[in-house]
């Protein structure tokens, strides 16, 4: 069933509220009193909400009063090798926007004042939330274009072959004449 993104929205505010309210944090399992605690958000939920980021065109910020987008840096890397953001990050957050600054080279020229800069928070525990792939579909489609292909191979070969066969059934068959009228009587047949 497809839901449409203000259902969404509707349906998830209670993940958006955590992921204002905590960030990155709710997207993490926590560790309290030596045990392990599911992340507030969910990863289906998760996947969800980066969706329909992706799809509304507001990928790369986060809003903290709308709750609308998704900061790259949430995007966990890949078990297979993926790239890590960086330790030495931060994450500023300029105007309720959620955005992810280097150490090394700040866009930021003023000092922030009523805003807050705050140390991304990078941890070992490496999930997977992937990016977007198309769907599978059916065999049909998927190999639609190797067949043409295919039928127009042998399209193309069809009037040699058709030629190889005539010259066969020519070859094969018996030459006219008094002996192959006996051969064929001896048989038994009948006309």
């Amino acid at each position: 069933m497809k839901c449409s993104p203000a259902h969404l929205l509707f349906t998830m505010r209670s993940a958006l509220r955590q992921l204002c309210r905590h960030g990155i944090e709710a997207l993490r399992p926590q560790k309290v009193n030596d045990r392990w605690r599911k992340p507030v958000i969910s990863k289906r939920v998760a996947a969800d909400l980066r969706k329909l980021a992706l799809k509304s065109g507001t990928y790369g910020s986060f809003d903290v009063e709308t709750g609308l987008g998704w900061d790259p840096t949430w995007d966990t890397p890949d078990r297979r090798g993926g790239g890590m953001v960086s330790a030495a990050s931060t994450v500023a957050i300029v105007d309720g926007v959620v955005t992810t600054v280097d150490d090394d080279n700040a866009p930021l020229d003023e000092p922030l004042v009523n805003d807050i800069l705050l140390p991304l928070a990078v941890g070992s525990n490496a999930g997977s939330i992937q990016s977007i792939r198309p769907p599978k579909g059916h065999k049909r489609e998927r190999t639609r274009e190797m067949r043409a292909k295919k039928i127009e191979d042998l399209v193309a070969k069809a009037d040699e072959r058709i030629e190889e066969y005539r010259l066969e059934r020519e070859k094969n068959r018996p030459l006219p004449g008094i002996e192959e009228e006996f051969k064929r009587a001896e048989k038994g047949s009948t006309y």
